[in-house]
């Protein structure tokens, strides 16, 4: 048995931002007058049984004009409005501004989560986007302690998306610095506009990747995945991936006209050492050998010039793997860690298994760690569900180059 308890608290006005706090099951609801309220859910015992409920809506505060948006980090709830951003301790009930200036129009705000490596422990951030592509900077207090300017980092050309159906052109053409109004921030520092998007580095105050995509209509993050809704009610999947293993699942797929031109296009990040764990020369050989000389002999002559660039396995590495006796195992992890596992003696498929999943459970949690901290460029892969569809089938679309 279910029972929900109705309130008409934002009766006449349109819903323009929700925010969960997962810890406590509750909601919060922003509407277009300021009306900030949330709705808490949980069970409760009914005679023998249980049910879901709903609680009666709370207002917590309003704000001087429409919510563009809300988060919830650590029993503060932060509010942005069309003219300021506040926050609110909701166990004290206490309310107090971030920064002094107002703005006009639509800027979102959010919090930066520092749980990562030397920072875990440290209080989150916030980050609040300002006119002029600027964000500011504060405390966990709302102290503003600097003011990052992007407008001329946004100068940079976008990097192209790559399609099966048509072959990537990448005009390295410098633009205008841009002026946009970052609506939404999400608490990996991404953002968005109708027909770009952007990701950005707060720790060293860098446009970490912007590329253009069209009808953008919504963004939501899990990991590395993108989920993009756009307007016509399409949705589009994006799994964010560094050049060279997006290499590697091209040559996967035999995909060699992509591959030989990511190679190329990324060749800085493709010829370093890091990258032979991926793809070793012998790859990028057997790639050139399945391209077709009369049609691609440009291509194949650039990608000729990436592989006489190629930098060896460095030697630390290299004499670290040949010190491995033939009684051990080992697996590379992303940040060049080797994990060596003994195969002296007896070992049951239980305890094999138990390894390797202890192995690959590390691979990934150190995989978050760097991935925190890396600068590199990014690709972007992208498939595309059809909105049309009764059971929603995901299948190879796009490919976009992200720097």
């Amino acid at each position: 048995m279910y029972k929900v308890s109705v309130s008409w608290e934002h009766r006449g006005q349109a819903i323009t931002a929700l925010c969960w706090d997962t810890n406590a099951l509750r909601v919060f609801v922003g509407d277009t007058m300021g009306k900030v309220s949330f709705l808490r859910a949980g069970s409760s015992k009914t005679g023998k049984g249980s049910a879901f409920v709903i609680f009666p809506v709370q207002t917590v505060t309003t704000v001087d004009s429409k919510v563009v948006q809300l988060g919830f980090q650590d029993g503060r709830l932060l509010v942005s409005s069309l003219s300021r951003c506040y926050i609110c301790d909701t166990e004290k009930e206490k309310f107090w501004r971030v920064g002094n200036k107002e703005r006009d129009g639509e800027y979102g705000a959010c919090f930066f989560p520092q749980n990562r490596g030397l920072l875990l422990g440290q209080p989150p951030l916030l980050y609040c986007a300002r006119p002029g592509s600027r964000v500011w900077e504060a405390n966990f207090n709302g102290e503003v302690v600097s003011t990052h300017q992007f407008k001329q980092l946004l100068a940079s050309p976008p990097l192209p998306l790559i399609t099966n159906r048509d072959e990537p052109q990448y005009n390295e053409t410098q633009r205008s610095p841009q002026s946009v109004a970052f609506a939404k921030l999400d608490q990996n520092l991404l953002t968005w506009t109708d027909s770009a998007i952007f990701i950005f580095t707060p720790q060293n105050g860098q446009v970490l990747l912007w590329t253009e995509v069209k009808d953008i209509a919504e963004i939501v993050v899990y990991r590395s995945e993108l989920f993009c809704l756009h307007g016509s009610g399409r949705l589009s999947h994006f799994t964010l991936l560094s050049a060279e293993r997006c290499v590697e699942r091209l040559l996967r797929r035999e995909s060699w006209l992509l591959a030989a031109v990511v190679c190329c296009m990324f060749q800085h990040t493709i010829t370093t050492s890091r990258a032979r764990k991926c793809i070793p020369i012998d790859r990028l050989e057997h790639l050139k050998s399945q391209l077709n000389p009369s049609t691609a002999a440009e291509l194949i002559g650039q990608l000729e010039e990436v592989i006489n660039k190629l930098e060896p396995l460095d030697s630390a590495s290299s004499s670290r793997r040949s010190s491995i006796s033939s009684h051990e195992s080992f697996n590379v992890l992303d940040c060049g860690i080797y994990r060596v596992i003994s195969r002296r003696g007896s070992q049951s498929e239980e305890e094999t298994g138990s390894l390797t999943n202890q192995s690959v459970s590390e691979e990934e949690r150190l995989k978050d760690f760097t991935a925190a901290l890396s600068s590199e460029r990014c690709v972007c892969c992208v498939t595309e569900t059809s909105p049309t569809s009764t059971a929603p089938s995901l299948r190879p679309c796009k490919v976009s180059i992200f720097s």
